[in-house]
């Protein structure tokens, strides 16, 4: 397989949301995460969350189309994979007792790959205690993909509302106060294609293959992977959702960039600067040229990268089926 890594910088609208929230310090009000910068002040939303929601995404997928998951991953547990961990120590000869890298980490993370999408695309941390678990070591893979934080072109935007927890005895009414912010958030995000079935370990074991699965079952989880964040980015969805959907404006516009030699090279929608030059007033602007620079990079790299801006949302998508395209198994799919 030719390509190595995928990247996208994007810029998108979400009006009226409270998508990701700091908690509410003891008090009835419900503080937004913001990034500050100087004395300015801009909301952000945790690459963390959307990575894990592009990550439900990616579970749904796999399970509707017959992709090898374990049990407790069909619900996107956090501690993954622990239990076939401890499972495959038991089922050696002799059964074993305390993991040692030269002699485990190779066999047992191609088991883990070969039985699990979600393990091998959103990796995994397993961490066992002799007087918890009855065994002892550590098995540590990094996600094949991640996501920088959304922040806001320019300083937040934020209102506040109170709100009243229904109860049945009026004298028992809690109230609350929700924060609601409205803004043009700058992302980024990058795939490790190469690293999708790849064996970290593989070079402890002589006879080792470097890839855990065959080129097909990777080319399957690499499409699943795109279908996930293509959705997600068409239709974010974040924590404090439920009752609070953010407003969408339809403006969606990025770039992305496929790589075959290598990272793929990205640059953020946004930047950082120091106003007129003073460095007691460093600011976060917009960064219209993002898109210039890396078709200027592309000019430097030849055939060795591909470059595919989007100004809407059904361009993204004609431009990620395109992409999904290169990955084609021999049965279709």
């Amino acid at each position: 397989m030719e390509y190595r890594s995928l990247a996208i910088s994007f810029r998108i609208q979400l009006g009226f949301h409270a998508a990701n929230n700091e908690g509410a310090g003891g008090t009835n009000v419900m503080e937004p995460r913001r990034i500050t910068v100087g004395d300015r002040e801009y909301d952000g939303i945790s690459g963390e969350i959307i990575r894990h929601h592009i990550l439900e995404q990616f579970v749904k997928l796999c399970k509707a189309n017959g992709i090898n998951l374990h049990l407790r991953c069909n619900g996107l547990v956090p501690d993954r994979c622990k239990t076939e961990v401890m499972q495959w120590m038991k089922k050696q000869n002799p059964a074993v007792t305390k993991l040692a890298p030269d002699k485990h980490y190779a066999s047992l993370t191609e088991e883990i790959l070969k039985n699990c999408a979600l393990c091998d695309v959103g990796g995994y941390l397993v961490a066992l205690k002799k007087e918890q678990d009855h065994v002892e070591g550590t098995l540590k893979r990094d996600s094949c993909f991640e996501v920088g934080w959304l922040i806001t072109e320019h300083p937040a935007v934020v209102d506040y509302t109170q709100h009243s927890a229904y109860d049945p005895d009026p004298e028992k009414h809690n109230l609350f106060v929700q924060n609601m912010r409205t803004g043009i958030y700058g992302g980024v995000l990058r795939i490790d294609l190469d690293r999708i079935g790849f064996n970290d370990w593989w070079w402890l074991e002589e006879k080792s293959q470097q890839y855990a699965i065959d080129g097909q079952e990777r080319k399957k989880r690499i499409r699943l992977l795109m279908q996930a964040i293509r959705h997600w980015l068409m239709s974010p969805s974040f924590a404090k959702q439920a009752g609070w959907l953010q407003h969408m404006s339809g403006l969606l516009e990025g770039v992305i960039v496929l790589s075959k030699d290598g990272p793929a090279p990205f640059y953020s929608p946004i930047r950082f600067e120091l106003e007129k030059g003073d460095p007691n007033k460093p600011c976060i602007k917009p960064n219209p040229q993002y898109r210039e620079m890396l078709k200027k990079v592309k000019e430097q790299c030849g055939d060795t990268l591909e470059v595919y801006c989007f100004d809407s949302p059904d361009q993204l998508k004609k431009y990620f089926l395109e992409i999904e395209g290169k990955f084609a198994t021999k049965e279709g799919y």
